[in-house]
């Protein structure tokens, strides 16, 4: 597999999988108190007549669009502690797929929050998180912009980037600043 890289004032995006200024793949140095990774769910199919929007599962791009991400995720070596996933079937799913990127014993929590709350659920998420390792949040837009925007507030290259939008199977981490869980900088972002 090609890995490409691009670097936009200074933040890895669009399959950014490597250090540019070592050349070295990235292993996650941190610098900032927590790193949080968001994962949107790959893309699904329409709800047939009679089928609830929750029970929505992975079309065949959905599907491949996931794996190739997980192989994108996986090389970046992120250091994932905790995964908290939205219970509808199409998140579900992508999580599944997406396991081969995580560690083999990682703890998984489904949440109907993350289907139906909005920002303040995955906000909750994050503060209630301590560790070991990092959070990772499997959910819906267009909830995951409103968090990564809110996240990043005041980060003009972060905010730039998000506003082009956050399509399926986009995986994004964020750095936040010490001392706070509601501030931070968008260091990943991976799209397929």
């Amino acid at each position: 597999m090609e890995l490409r890289a691009a670097v936009a004032d200074g933040l890895m995006c669009h399959l950014a999988i490597l250090d540019l200024r070592s050349g070295l793949s990235y292993r996650g140095n941190m610098t900032s108190e927590r790193t949080v990774h968001i994962l949107r769910h790959a893309h699904s199919s329409w709800a047939v007549p009679g089928q609830r929007d929750h029970q929505r599962v992975l079309d065949d791009r959905g599907r491949a669009d996931a794996v190739r991400m997980a192989e994108e995720a996986h090389a970046i070596g992120s250091r994932v502690g905790m995964v908290v996933c939205s219970t509808a079937v199409r998140a579900r799913q992508t999580l599944d797929l997406f396991r081969r990127a995580l560690p083999q014993d990682v703890p998984v929590r489904f949440s109907d929050e993350l289907y139906a709350l909005g920002r303040a659920a995955y906000v909750g998420e994050i503060d209630a998180f301590v560790g070991p390792g990092e959070l990772l949040l499997v959910g819906h837009n267009p909830t995951i912009e409103d968090l990564a925007l809110h996240l990043c507030e005041g980060d003009e290259t972060s905010q730039r980037l998000l506003r082009s939008g956050v399509g399926t199977s986009n995986w994004l981490t964020i750095d936040l600043n010490a001392g706070t869980s509601q501030r931070g900088r968008l260091r990943v972002l991976l799209k397929p």
